[in-house]
């Protein structure tokens, strides 16, 4: 690929990836928790509760497609897509440290806000993360 073309192509197909792997495990997850919680309030509903556990396995597998492209990613873009795929791979470091948090809080004081702060911060860096990867090249520029 020449110079010329690379200048143009300003986001690697890893990029991309991520950020697709990142928000179907998001859409997944969600999916799959309320089928879960449906099929705990009607009763024995087994098959809702085996689609909810497939979607959470989905999910799961989703975030980690987004992991490792998130890694191609910072080894192949720079500049604010290079940025973007850094909060992408911060994603999962967010999510074990609230999740030891979570752990030692419940014991200690189980009405802290933890999950809804998780929540709050890790859409925030995906959001960021989606913005700085997905929004055009020229735009930020002179």
């Amino acid at each position: 690929m020449s110079r010329h073309d690379q200048r143009h192509r300003f986001r690697s197909r890893p990029a991309v990836i991520a950020l697709i792997g990142w928000w179907s495990a998001v859409v997944l997850a969600v999916l799959g928790w309320f089928l879960l919680d449906a099929s705990l309030r009607a009763g024995d509903h087994l098959r809702m509760q085996q689609a909810g556990i497939w979607l959470i396995g989905f999910a799961a597998l989703g975030s980690v497609v987004g992991w490792g492209a998130s890694v191609g990613s910072i080894i192949r873009d720079t500049g604010r897509v290079r940025a973007g795929a850094i909060c992408l791979m911060l994603l999962p470091v967010l999510g074990l440290a609230f999740g030891w948090i979570a752990v030692s809080s419940t014991v200690l004081s189980p009405t802290d806000p933890v999950t809804a702060l998780w929540l709050v911060l890790s859409l925030l860096l995906l959001g960021v993360a989606t913005l700085l990867i997905s929004l055009p090249e020229h735009l930020g520029t002179h």
